[in-house]
């Protein structure tokens, strides 16, 4: 609060030239400084309440301890300022109202006295560091009050439920029993069975009344049981320490450390397993082109394994064509070779000779012709005949 008023009688002199600033300067620029000026004060204000809950809990500790606080040293900008405790800034700062005023209506920054008081940044540290534990530890004391509580209120939940579904239960019990004891002929009640349910009830409700019991008194002895091995534990020495708990953090952090280290090394497999597993697709994709490559080139050799066959054939085909040509002209050959012509006188005589063979021959044809007509008719005659020597052996009979 003190920094916060006096950073506005600094910036009163700028108020009193303003109009000197507002020829030299912007107004954008006026604006700027304004909205600084501005989240300075808020960021002093929220400082000085959090100094001043300090300061209150100091002097309520102290009240109640009935010890004075030791308190750092405070530094000033004067030799003149007192240096002392919360309770000696508290008490300079009901001082300090009327110079600051006094320094307001002066016009001359001259004769000003400057007396703000300053904290060191060590001061501030002290005084956060013990808000914040401060703050820790109430955190802590509401959490397990509120633990507490919620224990409590799931406890009494429970316990409502469990009532409840015992009160349901108990009145569908005895509107059955109700129901039963009805006497058809006369509509009545009858009060031996009602009176011997709730006698049951009671008995019932008797014996989980001290099954309860029991259990309870399980549990006292059991928790003074405990109580008496933990302070023996205590007395013996074999609760952990401030050194075991230290001991046991430094191996905390020693496994953290470790775990860290295969973290990373985990992700460095994993690394290595992508780019193993981008080499294997690389592959795999190579093998199936490479797959189908090999199929569409066995297809062909097969293709050609067919066409050499055929072809193969076709050469034997040809070379037994060929064989038997070499043959024949082997045989034309020997006959062109061994071949003899005739004289012509020899080959006149032939040629006349075929020519009086064909004439004769022509000759023989003609008398075989007349001779099948003749032998024609004579099968008509004959048949003829034998129709009429038929007939008339027809007719004898």
């Amino acid at each position: 609060m003190i920094e916060t008023k006096s950073l506005i009688n600094e910036t009163s002199p700028v108020h009193r030239r303003s109009g000197t600033m507002f020829d030299d300067t912007d107004d954008l620029e006026l604006q700027q400084r304004l909205e600084r000026f501005e989240r300075e004060i808020v960021e002093l204000k929220f400082e000085n309440s959090l100094f001043e809950a300090a300061l209150e809990r100091k002097k309520f500790e102290s009240i109640i301890s009935h010890v004075p606080s030791t308190i750092p040293p405070i530094s000033s900008s004067q030799t003149t300022t007192p240096t002392g405790s919360y309770q000696d800034l508290a008490n300079t700062s009901a001082t300090n109202r009327g110079d600051r005023l006094a320094r307001k209506r002066s016009k001359s920054r001259s004769t000003q006295s400057d007396l703000r008081i300053h904290l060191t940044l060590e001061q501030k540290l002290a005084i956060i560091i013990s808000e914040y534990e401060q703050t820790k530890i109430d955190k802590m004391r509401r959490e397990i009050i509120n633990e507490k509580k919620t224990d409590q209120l799931e406890s009494d939940i429970e316990w409502v439920d469990i009532e409840r579904s015992d009160f349901e239960l108990s009145i569908t019990e005895f509107l059955k029993i109700k129901d039963a004891s009805i006497n058809k002929r006369t509509r009545k009640l009858v009060g031996e069975k009602i009176d011997r349910y709730f006698h049951e009830h009671l008995q019932t409700r008797e014996s989980l009344t001290n099954k309860l019991r029991d259990r309870s008194s399980g549990l006292k002895r059991q928790i003074v049981r405990l109580e008496a091995q933990l302070r023996e534990k205590e007395e013996m020495g074999e609760t952990l320490t401030e050194v075991d708990f230290n001991q046991l953090q430094m191996e905390n952090k020693q496994y953290l450390d470790k775990i860290d280290e295969k973290n990373i090394e985990l992700v460095l497999h994993k690394h290595k397993v992508a780019k193993v597993t981008q080499l294997l697709n690389y592959y795999k994709a190579n093998l199936n082109t490479n797959t189908i490559d090999l199929i569409d080139i066995q297809q062909r050799i097969n293709k050609q394994d067919i066409l050499y066959e055929f072809t193969r054939q076709e050469i034997n085909k040809a070379n037994y064509e060929q064989s038997r040509a070499n043959k024949r002209n082997y045989n034309l050959r020997d006959q062109i070779e061994h071949y003899q012509v005739p004289e012509i006188l020899d080959y006149v005589k032939r040629k006349s000779l075929l020519c009086n063979l064909q004439r004769d021959c022509q000759v023989w044809q003609r008398k075989v012709e007349l001779v099948s007509m003749s032998l024609q008719q004579s099968k008509q005659q004959w048949q003829a005949l034998n129709r009429t020597l038929r007939y008339y052996d027809d007719a004898d009979l």
